[in-house]
This record gives C-alpha cells, sequence and structure tokens, in this order.
C-alpha cells in the first residue's frame, strides 16, 4: 500500500473515543424542531440571531453532506429536512447508528437536560464499548441545593448563624455526591461550565480570613431560585464550587498510589450569547491549573478562538490536555484546518483528545467525526509531505488523538481491533454489514436469492448468484468468492486476451450499501455490487469501484473538493421481427413517428411503459428527474437524480437494469447501442458533474480540456461510439473545447463549477470514465493549471484556424479508439493517478475488442453490439 494511502486510511477508519458528548433526542422529539432548532448544529446562535445561520458557511457545507447522508436529491436546507424526517420516521436507530459509526465509546456529559432525551445507557447499543459519564458539577450542586432547600424554602436569610448553617448542609451534601460520582466506576471524569456561569477568571484559593462574601453569593443564589430549580451563577459560589471539586479529585488522585484519575474538564472558548467572550480564555486559568499538579484539566472545544492560549498551557503543563471538539462542524474547512495546525504549534500529540460535542441530534456527531477526519488528514499529509512527520509519526499522531489519548487519560482500559486492510465504505452513512443485511432481511423476506454483481473492463455487467442462507455466510465472512484475475483480460465472449493470464484470482466482497431488490423481472432477487480484493484482503488495483472511490477521496482530503454526479440514461426500445426473406432475426424501432420532447400518435403508445419505467425504479428509492422522447426513433431519455460519484455510478447501473428488464417484460429490446442506425441522432450517457468549492472550477476544468483525448479512451470506448461525435449532432462536436450552455462543445457549463460530459455513452465502464474525468480534474487542482481556453458560444468545427485560435482551442478530438487509446497510453500522469496495472489492462482489452469488432460484417458487429448493450 502507498504509505500515504495507509494514512489517509489510518485517518479515515481509526476507531475514536470521544471524550465529551451529550445524550441525543428520543424519536419522537427528534423533529422538534421549534424546540430544538435543527440549525444549531453548526451555530451557537439564539432566537432570532439563528434566523441567519443558513447563510453561514457551515450551514451550507453541513447541507451538502448531509444530502450525501440521507441520498437526498438536493442541497436545499428544506429538502435535507425533509429527507431527515423521512429517515426518522422510517428508522431513527438506523439513522443513529450510521452517524456513530466508528465511535468505539462516548463520554456523555448526561447533564445538559433532563428532558426529551434518551438516558445515559441506553446509547450503548451503538457503540462498541460501554458508555462512560462525565459529571457536570455545577447542575450537581443545584441538585443538592434542591434537596436541601424544599420548594417554598422561606427563612431569614439575614440570620448569619441561620445561613451558615444552611450553607454546610450544602457542603457537606455536594461533598457526599463528588466523592460519590469518584467512586463510581462508570463516572470517568468532572465537567464545569463556569465558562458560561462567571468566566474563566476563578479565584484560585478561598478567603480564610472572611467567608462573607462566599455567605452572600450563596445566599443570592437561594435568593434568585425560580421554580422547583436552582442555577449556580454567582462569581464567589461559582468559583467555590470549582476549587471544592478540584480538592476532592487532588485528594482522592493522592490518597493510595493507584487513586482513580478523573479528569476535570472545562467548557473554553466559543459559545452562545451568554457567555463572556473575553472571560472565555484559558489563560485566566493558569495559576488554577498550577496549583493542583494532581488533576488532569481538559480544555473543551478546542478554545476556539483561543486555541494558541490553550495549545501554550497543554505544552508546559504536564496535567493539561486541549481537546479539539466542538469547531467541527461549527466553523469553516479553512478554520478547521487552521485550528489543528494551531494546536499542533507546541502541543505533544499525545495531550490532544478528539470528541463531537454531539448533542440531541444524531448528525452532529456524524458531521463532526467526518469532518474532522477529513481535516486531520489534510493537515497530517501535508506535513508528511513537507519532511515535518515521517509516516508512522504522523500515524501515530492521528491514532492517539482518535484513541489511544482519552483511553489512557479517563483509564478506560480499552482495545480496538484496527486493521489496515479495512477500508472506508462507499458511502460514509454505511454501518456494519451485518446490520445492513439483518435490515434488508427483515424488510423483504421473500427474498431467495441475491445477484453478486460487477462491471468490467467492457463494460459488461456480470454475476454470480446465492440462494439467501449462503450469501449470509459471505456477508459473515464464513466463505469467500473467488473469480479469475483473466476477468481483467477477457471479452465479452469470454476469450482471453493472448497476453492475458488464466493463473490467480481475485475475491468478491458484497458492499451491502448497494443491495436493493430486483424490480421489473418475475424474480424474488436482489442485486448488490462488490469490492474487487486481493488474496490477503487488500484492494485489487484493478478494481473500477475502488478506483473511482479513491480519486473522489482524494479530492476531498488533498484540496477539500466534493463531487457529485448525475446520469441522462439514453435507450432506443427495438422489437425483434423475423424477416420473412431471410428467416433472420432484425430489430427494427418500436416506433417510427417521433421526435424530441414529442408526443406523437405512436409515441403515446410508450406512455405506460414509460410511467411502469418510472414507477419500478420509485420502488427502489431511484426517483427520476423527469423523462421524455429524443430524437431518434424510438429513443427517450430518464433522468436521474445526482449523488456522491460512486453511489451515482452504482444508481445509474442498477437503473439500466430496470429499464432492460421492465422492457422485456413487453417484448422489447433497450439498446444502448450508440448508433443504432445511420439515419438518426445517436444515443449518448451524458453525465453531470459538480465540485464544491466553485473557486476552483478552472484549474479543474483545465485539466480535464488538458487530458480529454486520453479521457475519450474510457469515454468512448468503442469504434461505433465515434460515429456519433461529429458536428451538427449536439455530440460534442469535434474539438476539445468548453462552452456555457453549448451542446456543440464536449464539455457544456451549465453553471458556476457545474459541466455535463457529452462525449460520454453507453459502451463505457463508467466506474472508469468518472474515475478518469476527476483524475484530470484532480491534477489541473493539484498542478493549478491556467484554463486558457475561452467559453465558446459556437460549434468549434464551423470556425476557421483563427476563429478557434481566438477561443483557445487547438486540439482535435480523437475520430477512432485506435486514436484514444494511443493518447491514453502516453498520458503517463492520467495513468499515475488511475493506476497503471489497471490503465494497461483496460487498453489490451479494447485493442482485443477492436479486432474482433473489426472482423465481423457490418450488420453481424450492429446485431452483436445491440444483443450486448
Amino acid at each position: 500500500m502507498d504509505p500515504l494511502a495507509s494514512l489517509r486510511q489510518l485517518v479515515q477508519t481509526y476507531p475514536l473515543i470521544d471524550n465529551h458528548a451529550h445524550n441525543l433526542l428520543n424519536k419522537s422529539n427528534a423533529c422538534n424542531y421549534e424546540k430544538y432548532a435543527f440549525e444549531q448544529i453548526t451555530s451557537e446562535a439564539q432566537g432570532i440571531a439563528l434566523e441567519n445561520a443558513p447563510h453561514t458557511l457551515p450551514l451550507q457545507r453541513a447541507a451538502h453532506q448531509l444530502a450525501t447522508l440521507y441520498d437526498s436529491p438536493s442541497n436545499d436546507w428544506d429538502r435535507v429536512k425533509e429527507a431527515r424526517d423521512q429517515w426518522v420516521k422510517r428508522d431513527y436507530d438506523e439513522l443513529i447508528r450510521r452517524c456513530l459509526e466508528g465511535t468505539h465509546s462516548l463520554l456523555l456529559d448526561d447533564l445538559l437536560t433532563d428532558e426529551d432525551i434518551e438516558p445515559f445507557d441506553w446509547h450503548d447499543r451503538f457503540t462498541t464499548a460501554p458508555t462512560k459519564r462525565i459529571v457536570r458539577i455545577e447542575v450537581v450542586a443545584a441538585q443538592v441545593l434542591a434537596a436541601i432547600l424544599p420548594e417554598g424554602y422561606s427563612e431569614a436569610l439575614d440570620d448569619v448563624t441561620n445561613l451558615r448553617q444552611t450553607f454546610d448542609r450544602f457542603r457537606e451534601g455536594f461533598h457526599q455526591e463528588i466523592e460519590k460520582a469518584v467512586a463510581d466506576a462508570v463516572v470517568v471524569g468532572f465537567k464545569s461550565v463556569i465558562c458560561y456561569r462567571t468566566g474563566l477568571h476563578v479565584q484560585c484559593a478561598d478567603d480564610k480570613d472572611d467567608d462573607s462574601r462566599l455567605l452572600q453569593s450563596f445566599a443570592r443564589t437561594i435568593q434568585q431560585r425560580t421554580g422547583p430549580t436552582y442555577r449556580v451563577e454567582d462569581k464567589p459560589l461559582n468559583d467555590w464550587v470549582v476549587r471544592q471539586t478540584l480538592d476532592l479529585l487532588q485528594a482522592a488522585r493522592t490518597s493510595t498510589p493507584l487513586g482513580p484519575n478523573k479528569p476535570l474538564q472545562l467548557h473554553t472558548g466559543l459559545g452562545d450569547n451568554d457567555i463572556n467572550l473575553i472571560l472565555s480564555n484559558p489563560a485566566y486559568l493558569q495559576d488554577l491549573i498550577a496549583r493542583y499538579p494532581k488533576v488532569d484539566f481538559v480544555l473543551l472545544h478546542s478554545s476556539y478562538p483561543y486555541t494558541r492560549e490553550a495549545g501554550y498551557l497543554a505544552c508546559v503543563y504536564p496535567n493539561v490536555y486541549l481537546d479539539l471538539g466542538e469547531v467541527f462542524p461549527m466553523v469553516s474547512r479553512d478554520a478547521q484546518e487552521s485550528i489543528i495546525r494551531e494546536s499542533l504549534e507546541v502541543v505533544p500529540t499525545n495531550r490532544l483528545l478528539w470528541s463531537t460535542d454531539g448533542h440531541f441530534y444524531p448528525e452532529t456527531f456524524w458531521l463532526a467525526n467526518k469532518q474532522f477526519r477529513d481535516a486531520l488528514e489534510k493537515v497530517l499529509v501535508d506535513y508528511v509531505r513537507q519532511g515535518d512527520f515521517a509516516i508512522e509519526q504522523a500515524k501515530t499522531a492521528a491514532s492517539d488523538i482518535l484513541f489511544h489519548n482519552s483511553n489512557r487519560l479517563y483509564s478506560l482500559n480499552e482495545t480496538n481491533s484496527y486493521d489496515e486492510t479495512q477500508k472506508p465504505c462507499s458511502r460514509p452513512l454505511a454501518g456494519s454489514s451485518s446490520d445492513e443485511w439483518k435490515a434488508f432481511v427483515q424488510n423483504n423476506p421473500d427474498i431467495k436469492y441475491i445477484w453478486l454483481q460487477f462491471f468490467d473492463y467492457t463494460a459488461t455487467l456480470r454475476l454470480r448468484i446465492f440462494p439467501v442462507q449462503e450469501f449470509a455466510k459471505i456477508v459473515r465472512k464464513e466463505r469467500r468468492i473467488g473469480v479469475c484475475l483473466a476477468t481483467q483480460q477477457m471479452l465479452q465472449n469470454d476469450t482471453v486476451c493472448p497476453e492475458g493470464s488464466t493463473t490467480g484470482q481475485f475475491y468478491m466482497q458484497p458492499d451491502l450499501s448497494t443491495l436493493s431488490r430486483n424490480v421489473g423481472l418475475d424474480s424474488k432477487s436482489a442485486t448488490v455490487m462488490s469490492w474487487w480484493l486481493t488474496e490477503d484482503g487488500r484492494p485489487l488495483p484493478g478494481c473500477p469501484r475502488t478506483l473511482l472511490r479513491n480519486v473522489t477521496n482524494q479530492l476531498q482530503s488533498e484540496h477539500g473538493i466534493q463531487v457529485l454526479c448525475g446520469f441522462e440514461i439514453e435507450v432506443v426500445f427495438l422489437r425483434c421481427i423475423t424477416n420473412p426473406d431471410t428467416d433472420q432475426e432484425d430489430f427494427v424501432p418500436c416506433v417510427k413517428n417521433h421526435s424530441w420532447s414529442q408526443m406523437t400518435r405512436e409515441t403515446r403508445r410508450m406512455v405506460p411503459l414509460l410511467e411502469e419505467i418510472a414507477e419500478t425504479l420509485a420502488s427502489i428509492g431511484i426517483n427520476l428527474e423527469q423523462f421524455h422522447s429524443e430524437s431518434a426513433p424510438g429513443q427517450f431519455e430518464f433522468v436521474l437524480p445526482p449523488g456522491p460519484p460512486l453511489a451515482a455510478v452504482d444508481t445509474l447501473l442498477k437503473a439500466r437494469q430496470v429499464v432492460t428488464q421492465v422492457a422485456e417484460q413487453h417484448g422489447l429490446r433497450a439498446t444502448l447501442h450508440p448508433r443504432p442506425y445511420t439515419h438518426a441522432a445517436g444515443t449518448a450517457s451524458h453525465a453531470h458533474l459538480s465540485i464544491t468549492p466553485s473557486t476552483k472550477e478552472d484549474s479543474f476544468l483545465a485539466g480535464i480540456l488538458q487530458h480529454y483525448p486520453a479521457l475519450m479512451a474510457v469515454a468512448l470506448a468503442g469504434d461505433v461510439s465515434y460515429d456519433r461525435v461529429c458536428s451538427g449532432l449536439w455530440a460534442g462536436s469535434e474539438w476539445v473545447s468548453w462552452g456555457t450552455q453549448n451542446r456543440e462543445s464536449p464539455i457544456r457549463k451549465i453553471s458556476p463549477a457545474h459541466w455535463e460530459i457529452k462525449t460520454l455513452d453507453g459502451l463505457a465502464n463508467m466506474y472508469i470514465a468518472m474515475s478518469a474525468f476527476l483524475a484530470a480534474g484532480y491534477l489541473g487542482v493539484k498542478n493549478n493549471e491556467p484554463l486558457t481556453a475561452s467559453d465558446c458560444p459556437y460549434d468549434s468545427a464551423t470556425l476557421s484556424e483563427e476563429e478557434r485560435k481566438s477561443y483557445g482551442i487547438t486540439t482535435q478530438l480523437p475520430k477512432s479508439l485506435s486514436q484514444s487509446l494511443d493518447e491514453l497510453e502516453a498520458d503517463s500522469a492520467l495513468q499515475e493517478v488511475l493506476g497503471s496495472t489497471l490503465v494497461a489492462n483496460y487498453i489490451l482489452v479494447k485493442r482485443a475488442e477492436k479486432k474482433k469488432l473489426d472482423s465481423m460484417e457490418e450488420e453481424a458487429r450492429r446485431k452483436w453490439l445491440l444483443e450486448r448493450y
């Protein structure tokens, strides 16, 4: 494995201990946005100020990410919340399970509120290890007051003797509760929110000579009681509560050689509008920290914006740790990376902790963990590349921050089973395989067979079929399914290229996030896509799905670029007839009186089929955005919803299966043949591609244009594909160019950082094709390529040479598969990203396939392709 890849993998998959979080809302309140505004997942604002949250970068970023979590077709905030509501209603536990994936243990401050939340130990079902408690000391103080002073207490507070007696009862009760918590094995630490109440400038010592200030503070606290509860928020009393807790913790630590170590967490920095931002600076704690050397202090929430001050304390005091929580997802990507960099300026990596500060909504955990892992990966990879960290040092730092530092500090004595062969799931929301499989079986008890599928280099969907009980063994890893490595060098008719070998095999591992019922045919079965693994369980370099996942992750981790893809399925419906003169079967259009976006008498006969396809797709969660007639006889287009690249391609292949299967039920052949008739327009498989942020769109586009001749080898994967790409057919024309809403350029720009790829059709392995386009964009961003071609509003083939030059158009598109394969073979930069083994095998297969097809008569070749695509 590439060393940087192993570092990235570790950061993204290492189990984590969340050292500070809070309870989740119960299901009945999970969508109670009136009381618990969902916008607070990225903002400390409240009330009217919270109305501005949708206009902040953190929330807009969260909307994009949550859309992928919920499989929402839209990033619009209201649509995202609607998708969330559906998830909660359908399976709240599953949503939580997905949001807490990778969390080994939670340390919960369960005294944030006692309303509308799930109990402390309820959270155990979603983590590997049991949940532990963090005790909030101000709440304990308030509870003791309520216990010794029942509602209606009216004794004279100006009687010093009585007040002192009452205070003594309070002190005794508070000590008892803290000591009981110290002795409780489930309690691993304490927390103070004095930062919110009176600020971090805590008085370090009691007034031995005159305790009147403390008694007066105690009296004011009693007088300010509202209803049955107290709120401890008067400075002398608050300072006393912190000092008393520290005294008890230090005493417990020193009472025996193995006295319990239970740190004190303090909220520092960022908070809502009742915090004094000046007094939230952890520098105010320096004297207190020095006074209690046997107590470990945890400065929560990165102390933002005072991260450097907190970092200094964690550097020079051996009893200080810096927690990197809450700012994920509260601040922008750049700020998050800056916070990690500032923390690493002087803080030893064994003094840094991770927490989400997750509360109420499971998405607060998911967003925080996702954004932290991404930012940590970016920073550590940068430092390794610059020679500041060795690979192993960076990996140790990451595992310490995520797991080992908290495990040691809180004396958790946990072990984890991290395995370097483990890989991130194709979708970040995926739960464990056993959970997903169990849920599928429960929801689909009639399913008897599973089709385990993969997509080879000839764009042939291949599969193995297993009875459910046998497939369950694969899920449980009780058996493996080997496939000959020669599949990577095999043609559609199962012949292996002469250069290929029939030695060796790879193994198919099901990706249960793609598990879906088979619909549109009479079969009690389901389909699932697979990963290709080596003998020792590592990802096989030639796996198309792994390639797309890796390139997508590379864009995200190295450049902060997120990608969405969407596809259009153009398909021609044909009838198979027998020619009475030759007794040969032939394919003819199902309708002839037909044109683009028009309803003719013949086209209307197709409406029941089209609606059946739309409804069948919707039954498995693929909701079409639109469908309509296309130009060629019997040609229609189905527009799929956008999604992350891997999920979008998975959806595309599943949707094609459904279209084909429903058509067959009506005696029709649905074909993706790029040019089934020479007298009509061809059939494409246009892809929409968008990136976030749009600030890097020029260099991304420049990379694609620079490598476009080589990209044609995987986008137009057969000679017949090139019959379609010529001027005048709205298929991208003949020159490397781009243009806003220009359908006669290979790249049509639709909006900022959103393009349509025109030169793409159904003969492509879409995993490889999209990987190649993303790889080219990645190279453009990595090398900061300038965009030398300008926005062209014309069909470049109709321009003069001088006119083309004025738009920066200098390169013709390849006219044949041979030309584009030569371009791919010569493009070493693109090969480096895609992998030389995969590219070499792909070129080998496509040249052998071309040779086979060239040997056929034209009509035989046409029928051969119609039967297979």
